[in-house]
């Protein structure tokens, strides 16, 4: 064959591809436009005849936040500056008054749970207040990331928020300094004299108690560090772990902090509409396998109902509280290009070990206990009392000091030292108030301690492990 016609052969074929691609994309480009017709229409509207001239940045932010917001409450779109910001608190540090803020349904903006240790937490704010006003501002139709922005700032400079509490007829202001916050996510039950934190709750039984607050970046090594420490030198027999009030965190660490309690087999399985992931045990750097209680209520999620779920369903620990909250799907950040920011985007749900869903059902305690309205201020209150106090006295809660009478101590015995614990409503404790500092035994909390004095019950003492 001549090669001219090998030629003209060659671009004939060509021709036919391009011919059989170009209705494609100009079908996909057509539907597209179809699609976001009215986006562009409303675009052209505002830059006309709006009565002032818009800024282009504000107008594509709004519309991203918009198109997100119609999803769930969860996907978020982040700028260049609110993603290094986000990121900065994954890593356990940030500026700002230490409260991460949500969107209710038909409630507005809601503080779903301050840091505890953190500006807001110290001043009073608490998980469930209502955010009715910044600075002043009406936040009734605000969004998430404007409150978020109003409320930042510089450090040392103060942010007011008018709230509005259940138990409180009138709204009422707050005023808060903001600082740089370093979140400890592992705490225990009490302030020793020394103003070192006490994870021994129970000494006669030697069993320990820690709370975590949230799953960041370092938890699981502060998780380690505590428990290492409560099992060479303490020889505890039993733990409690308290996931109340914790809204969650990284799935890498809490699936890390999972694996150190269960030896073998699935932690949690991700479903998205085109992926599964399964996640297993590692194996690797166990605790002992002594006994669990793991404590939940209302304010328990994600990544916080990871770990109870997966703790429970492989016979591991006894859950007692409340059903958690149901905030089980998954966000990934996804990078624009040009440095343009990221996407919060939820891409799959979260399965227990028993296939259970997580979100919208949360996860059942196995012994359920309610606190009542009243019992949940008094904890939370002894909560402020032991995570916000200084070294300074004259800066510490005001508390009431509980001493054991003298007549009943047996003889040649050593008097135990006073304890606090927090008045509830009282403002700040004299120069003179006693250096340990206690949370109160609330009654989800006196049951776990009394499951665990039951399971040790039929050990001998001496056996830390099974």
């Amino acid at each position: 064959m001549p090669k001219r016609n090998i030629v003209w052969i060659m671009v004939l074929a060509v021709i036919a591809v391009l011919l059989w691609k170009v209705p494609e994309t100009l079908i996909r480009r057509d539907t597209l436009y179809k699609d976001f017709s009215p986006l562009l229409d409303v675009l052209f509207q505002v830059r006309k005849n709006y009565v002032e001239e818009p800024k282009s940045e504000v107008l594509l932010h709004g519309a991203i936040d918009g198109m997100l917001g119609r999803l769930d409450p969860y996907s978020q779109y982040f700028d260049a500056d609110e993603y290094r910001q986000f990121q900065k608190v994954t890593e356990g540090q940030f500026v700002g008054i230490g409260i991460e803020v949500g969107e209710i349904a038909g409630m507005g903006l809601q503080i779903v749970a301050p840091i505890e240790g953190a500006p807001a937490y110290k001043a009073g704010l608490r998980a469930g207040d209502r955010i009715l006003k910044i600075d002043g501002k009406p936040a009734a139709n605000m969004k998430v990331t404007d409150a978020v922005e109003l409320i930042q700032g510089k450090p040392g400079t103060s942010v007011t928020l008018t709230i509005s509490r259940q138990d409180r007829e009138e709204p009422f202001d707050v005023t808060v300094t903001r600082g740089l916050i370093t979140v400890r996510t592992v705490r225990g039950w009490a302030r020793s004299s020394d103003w070192e934190w006490d994870y021994l709750i129970d000494p006669e039984d030697r069993i320990g108690y820690v709370r975590i607050s949230s799953f960041e970046k370092f938890t699981g090594e502060q998780l380690d560090e505590v428990l290492r420490e409560l099992l060479a030198k303490e020889r505890i027999r039993g733990l409690i772990i308290d996931l109340r009030d914790n809204p969650g965190g990284l799935l890498d660490v809490v699936v890390d902090i999972a694996s150190r309690f269960i030896p073998s087999g699935v932690i949690v399985t991700t479903r998205g509409r085109n992926s599964q992931s399964v996640y297993h045990a590692s194996g690797k750097n166990l605790y002992p396998n002594i006994p669990l209680v793991v404590l939940v209520n209302g304010g328990s999620a994600s990544a916080s109902e990871i770990l109870s779920g997966a703790l429970r369903d492989h016979g591991r620990a006894v859950l007692i509280g409340e059903q958690t909250f149901g905030k089980g799907s998954v966000q990934e950040m996804k990078e624009l290009k040009d440095n343009r920011g990221a996407v919060k985007l939820t891409t799959a749900y979260y399965y227990l070990p028993n296939g259970e869903r997580i979100h919208g059902r949360g996860v059942a305690p196995d012994r359920r206990v309610s606190l009542t309205a009243q019992e949940r201020t008094e904890m939370i209150e002894s909560h402020i009392a032991v995570y916000s106090t200084k070294h300074a006295p004259e800066s510490r809660p005001h508390v009431v000091t509980t001493e054991p009478a003298a007549a009943s101590q047996p003889a040649g015995t050593t008097q135990p030292a006073p304890t606090t614990r927090l008045a509830p409503g009282a403002a700040t404790a004299p120069a003179s108030a006693p250096s340990r500092v206690e949370v109160v035994i609330d009654r989800q909390l006196r049951e776990a301690l009394q499951v665990l004095k039951g399971q040790l019950a039929t050990r001998p003492a001496g056996v830390a492990a099974g």
